[in-house]
């Protein structure tokens, strides 16, 4: 379940940072220079609230991992909604620190939780199959949102991640 869900985020994730440019230039019609811009500064966000999670509510608070990992879930099903309907780069700023936070919250937690669930001599093989969560995601992702871009218009990729999210959400609560 940790593994499933590390690779579904990653999904999500990635395709919404493939198709983000895209969602940019068609909803505040941007130069390719400002999308560029604009894409990198929501990057950003995202990168800035991962790093300032993990550096502090990690660090500080005391849950078990699939606490953390219902909490991130969460940010970034709700992240992932408000980009499906930003108007302006504030709100979609928003969103991204959402999904930031989320992934702050999800991925050390992941690894506890997969370290955790094995045998001392397991650990480097668990460790292993979550390092490459993020790569199935990132190759996947992008794929899916790509097509679901072209086919179904701008809103798609985002709300297939909003879905899959909570999806995602549910699969972790039924976790016991």
């Amino acid at each position: 379940l940790l593994l499933a869900t590390a690779v579904g985020l990653f999904v999500g994730y990635s395709g919404i940072q493939q198709t983000l440019g895209f969602q940019l230039q068609d909803k505040l019609g941007l130069s390719g220079i400002e999308t560029a811009q604009m894409t990198g500064a929501a990057l950003m966000v995202s990168a800035a609230f991962t790093f300032l999670v993990q550096v502090t509510v990690m660090q500080r608070i005391k849950l078990k991992a699939t606490q953390f990992i219902r909490l991130g879930l969460t940010s970034l099903l709700f992240g992932a909604a408000v980009i499906a309907g930003f108007e302006t780069f504030t709100v979609l700023a928003v969103g991204m620190a959402f999904l930031g936070i989320g992934l702050g919250l999800c991925m050390p937690a992941i690894s506890a939780g997969a370290s955790l669930a094995v045998q001392p001599e397991e650990q480097g093989a668990a460790a292993g199959l979550v390092s490459a969560c993020p790569a199935i995601g990132f190759v996947s992702g992008p794929l899916i949102a790509g097509a679901l871009y072209q086919v179904h218009g701008s809103l798609a990729p985002l709300f297939s991640a909003a879905v899959f999210f909570l999806v995602l959400v549910m699969l972790v609560l039924n976790d016991r």
